[in-house]
């Protein structure tokens, strides 16, 4: 029975048009192509050998596998029904992304990354396409390399790295292995509160009064700063013709008299931080605000004893979007960076995070998300709530 493809534009985009699998393209027209790079828990790649008479590559050793999508998959469906097919595994993708993707002359080919544990499961062979399996260690695998036994794909050198370290680009928490996750830092202003709407309708207030028609300009870029280095911006962007200290004392007496009236808590802020409290998850609380504001706002709020340690914009030389406020929560913490998430809502925030070696996880707010953002950050979620829901799935007892 033939086979037949989706074809895509340039865009990637669906054309509506399917093509038998094997008939020539032509020009603009584009095929989804899916691989897998398949780690264990001992961090051993596996690798599969072609057969000698595959008409491409053969005798040569190849990533863990790789296939054509078919007509009316996307990734994530072809991906899953090829690992099955080839390796005999039942894998779930729900939860992760292509931690890469590129455009050939007319292929978009997407690798996903994963890990199993490999005393777990038994290996299917196919025997047509596959004449040997196994898994290497990273001098194996550059010993493969060295004697040129190896399909040359341009990222070979770093298969190891890509599973170790958390790449630009790279949207997936190394093996998606919960056990790794051990702290959860917190930003406050427009994550646990929602006094970033506050202050931004404050700070138009205060432009409106002293005709300072750039405010917009001024909100974005200083969104996640702290005091000192918002006053930088202000003198390095505007200098001495613009009075910010008054900017600064109308917009705070507008944004203090709001906070009293109503100090608004966002949807799930509490369930997530109990969630992950009983989780044994150790939490920090980094906030570019000053020490007293914020502990005064979240006990207010009834959310300060949920956190181990806090981490404010007057313990830190630099504000985000450098990392020092992370690093120094990690610190605090007691825990390596690459082993705690951070929820942030702003640009600076994802920035920070991403810098310090954490695992952004973006939850916009008055920001919305942009190509920065997405590349940086390990998750996107509309709101604490559908975070709470993800992880509640993620984090199941047996894995901690």
């Amino acid at each position: 029975m033939p086979e037949f493809q989706d074809i895509y534009d340039i865009h990637r985009n669906l054309t509506g048009k399917k093509l038998e699998r094997g008939f020539p393209r032509g020009t603009g027209e584009f095929i989804l192509a899916v691989h897998l790079i398949l780690f264990d828990e001992r961090g051993r790649l596996l690798v599969q050998k072609r057969v000698k008479h595959k008409a491409s590559w053969g005798d040569m050793w190849d990533i863990s596998l790789g296939g054509l999508a078919q007509a009316g998959d996307d990734s994530r469906t072809a991906v899953t029904r090829e690992v099955e097919e080839e390796l005999g595994l039942h894998l779930d993708f729900t939860n992760t992304e292509p931690i890469f993707s590129f455009r050939s002359e007319n292929t978009f080919d997407d690798y996903w990354i994963m890990q199993v544990n490999s005393e777990q499961i038994t290996l299917k062979l196919q025997k047509e396409e596959v004449a040997e399996i196994r898994w290497v260690t990273k001098q194996e695998w550059e010993e493969l390399l060295f004697s040129h036994q190896v399909i040359p794909y341009m990222f070979q050198w770093v298969l190891f790295e890509l599973a170790e370290k958390h790449i630009y680009g790279a949207r997936v928490f190394p093996f998606g292995n919960p056990e790794k996750i051990q702290g959860a830092i917190f930003d406050m202003d427009g994550l646990l509160l929602d006094t970033e709407r506050i202050c931004s309708e404050a700070w138009d207030k205060a432009a409106e009064e002293m005709h300072f028609s750039d405010v917009e300009r001024a909100k974005n870029a200083c969104m996640g700063l702290n005091r000192k280095n918002t006053a930088e911006f202000f003198e390095r962007t505007y200098g001495e013709t613009f009075d910010y200290r008054k900017f600064l004392e109308i917009s705070r007496e507008l944004t203090k008299q709001a906070v009293e009236e109503n100090l608004p808590v966002k949807n799930g802020a509490e369930e997530i931080l109990q969630f992950l409290k009983e989780r044994k998850i150790r939490l920090a609380l980094a906030s570019s605000t000053r020490e007293e504001t914020v502990r005064k706002q979240l006990d207010r709020t009834n959310l300060l004893s949920y956190f181990d340690e806090i981490i404010t914009g007057d313990m830190v030389e630099n504000s985000k979007p450098h990392p020092e406020i992370f690093t120094k929560a990690c610190a605090a913490l007691g825990i390596k960076p690459e082993n705690c998430i951070v929820f942030e809502d702003s640009l600076n925030g994802i920035r920070s995070a991403y810098r310090a070696g954490t695992y952004p996880i973006h939850i916009p707010d008055i920001q919305p998300e942009n190509q920065e953002t997405i590349a940086m950050s390990w998750k996107k979620f509309s709101s604490l709530t559908e975070a709470m829901i993800f992880f509640k799935n993620f984090l199941t007892s047996d894995k901690i």
